[in-house]
């Protein structure tokens, strides 16, 4: 982990953001059982637990979690930030209903891929580069 701070800041309804330099998660739960997570930046790994102990809580309270990432604004994630996310899927898919990624990049994309292949999860996983696919699956159509 390095040294720059992390900020955690609970929003109003709840939603919590987490910043570390240039890179900010955004937790957001439109319904019981659903959370949206809104990445941008570039995980160096500077959050390092932090990132996935908003997903545990979630859990916690939901006991099973349809998870939605927006990761069109991340620029991509360090080899460790990418072997940690792949873990958690493999040990939480049976926490996990379902996961929906957007991606805006081809890295992200490929990055994405790779753990959803190293996870031995299956399923579980599904791509999206159409944000309007995306919206309508977490149930909020995208706006223009």
């Amino acid at each position: 982990m390095s040294d720059i701070a992390i900020k955690r800041e609970i929003l109003s309804g709840g939603n919590v953001r987490l910043s570390a330099g240039d890179c900010i998660f955004l937790y957001e739960r439109p319904r019981p059982g659903v959370l949206h997570v809104t990445i941008s930046g570039y995980d160096t790994g500077q959050f390092g637990t932090s990132s996935l102990d908003e997903i545990h809580t979630a859990i916690g309270r939901d006991g099973v979690i349809e998870l939605f990432v927006d990761a069109r604004e991340a620029f991509g994630a360090a080899v460790s930030v990418s072997d940690e996310w792949t873990r958690f899927f493999s040990q939480k898919r049976d926490k996990l209903s379902r996961v929906h990624v957007l991606t805006g990049s081809k890295a992200v994309y490929l990055t994405v891929a790779i753990a959803q292949h190293l996870s031995r999860t299956g399923s579980l996983i599904q791509i999206y580069s159409d944000p309007d696919l995306f919206s309508n699956k977490l149930g909020n159509p995208a706006k223009d």
